[in-house]
């Protein structure tokens, strides 16, 4: 279960972040999440609630900024959302370009 390792290194970001800030409290830290990351967010969200305790992050929350599969045709040069990963234009049938859904980063922690 990779999403452990992954909500340990979002709290360790969380928690250097307040360090660098003097923040003693961490409220909420915000997440931006690609719908082709490869991560279960319920197993994401258990981690974190789990490893959180006992640090300046326990009441915070866990914010997913969820961010969808979209790409561009490289022969009709328009941009779609890509449904079931099907990379071929619905228009023209030509290959899809990714352009966003991979995405996996601390978009802002909220400290007090």
């Amino acid at each position: 279960m990779h999403e452990a390792s992954l909500a340990e290194s979002i709290i360790k970001i969380a928690l250097d972040t307040a360090e660098k800030n003097s923040a003693k409290k961490i409220t909420a830290v915000g997440l931006k999440l690609g719908e082709m990351a490869g991560v279960e967010v319920e197993a994401l969200n258990l981690s974190f609630n789990v490893l959180k305790q006992k640090t300046p992050a326990q009441d915070a929350e866990l914010k997913i900024n969820r961010v969808p599969i979209r790409a561009t045709c490289n022969k009709c040069g328009k941009t779609f959302e890509v449904p079931h990963y099907n990379f071929f234009c619905p228009e023209c049938d030509g290959i899809l370009i990714l352009q966003s859904g991979r995405e996996l980063l601390v978009e802002f922690v909220d400290c007090e």
